[in-house]
């Protein structure tokens, strides 16, 4: 998750009800507004306030509103949507609250209930940069490419050094068939934060598609970086494991690619692609029980073998 400016923080409520003197709140008051903080340090100091019936409304609100980023931060989706819904009936204004409501309705796939709070944060003018990623993300999840990349453009006019949007906007145009304006995307992510595991993990998918001279000898040790920086960067990102997975394959290291399209298949138990390769790494290093997983991938998707061989694994 993009960490939010500074600058957003001194917008709220909260920071105009700093420490003060004899405050008994007053370390509450710092705490919860840190986002650098641990997670459960910041909803200790959160709640601390929240309960301390010393607060108005707003500052309520902005309490309950910060508790939520934290609770995201934590991967707590229920905790989080429910603060962010408390801090809206007490101040429907709060704009931290929108932003972070929107933001969990749309990763839970919620995007006609995210919408409207995504309209509404453009038009407040605040969180720029996240109002307009925010677009993009809802139109990327439909498949709307041309409004997603406007979208993304727009945040990284307000911040060239987003480096989701720019990672995002890459997926984009790569589906759109713009594969060098993918390419440099990725890269200008990679460039900020070299950790980034989405866009590791979207530039080895690039490499590996990419097609070789006829003949010429396959080097993946670029791709192969990637697929390891986004595995290291963040072992459950799915397609980095998946990546990482498809190279051993390549490399007919089979044992390896085994262990790692089964970390893929406990990401995402229903992908075709994470259960053919399991099944095919566990056939061609000897366990001919593996035949089982291939044949159940063959009937989540009849072309599985064809997607193999064109990624230069044999099926055989």
């Amino acid at each position: 998750m993009r960490v939010w400016k500074l600058a957003a923080i001194a917008a709220l409520a909260l920071a105009a009800c700093g420490p003060r003197p004899g405050d008994p709140l007053a370390e509450a008051r710092a705490d919860c507004g840190k986002d650098d903080a641990a997670p459960s340090a910041q909803i200790d100091a959160c709640s601390k306030l929240i309960a301390s019936g010393q607060l108005s409304d707003q500052d309520q609100a902005a309490a309950l509103a910060e508790r939520g980023k934290a609770e995201q931060r934590s991967s707590d989706a229920s905790a989080a949507l429910h603060d962010f819904t408390a801090a809206l009936a007490l101040e429907a204004d709060n704009m931290t609250a929108v932003r972070g409501r929107a933001e969990v309705l749309i990763k839970s796939g919620q995007l006609d209930a995210a919408e409207p709070l995504v309209e509404r944060l453009v038009a407040s003018g605040q969180f720029t940069a996240d109002a307009h990623f925010l677009q993009g993300k809802i139109a990327a999840t439909r498949s709307d490419w041309p409004t997603a990349i406007t979208a993304f453009s727009a945040a990284l006019v307000d911040d060239p050094r987003y480096t989701e949007a720019l990672s995002e906007r890459a997926r984009a145009k790569q589906a759109q068939g713009d594969i060098d304006g993918a390419g440099a995307d990725f890269d200008a992510a990679i460039g900020v934060d070299p950790h980034l595991a989405d866009a590791r993990a979207g530039r080895c998918w690039l490499r590996l598609r990419k097609k070789q001279a006829p003949g010429a000898p396959i080097n993946d040790a670029s791709a192969r970086e990637d697929a390891n920086a986004a595995v290291a960067g963040d072992p459950h990102n799915f397609e980095g494991q998946l990546c990482l997975a498809m190279l051993q394959a390549r490399a007919s290291d089979w044992s390896n690619a085994a262990a790692s399209f089964g970390v893929a298949v406990n990401l995402n138990p229903g992908n075709a692609m994470a259960l053919f390769g399991r099944g095919l790494a566990r056939k061609r290093g000897g366990d001919g029980a593996g035949i089982q997983d291939m044949n159940q991938a063959r009937d989540f998707s009849h072309g599985i073998d064809g997607q193999f061989i064109d990624l230069g694994v044999a099926t055989y």
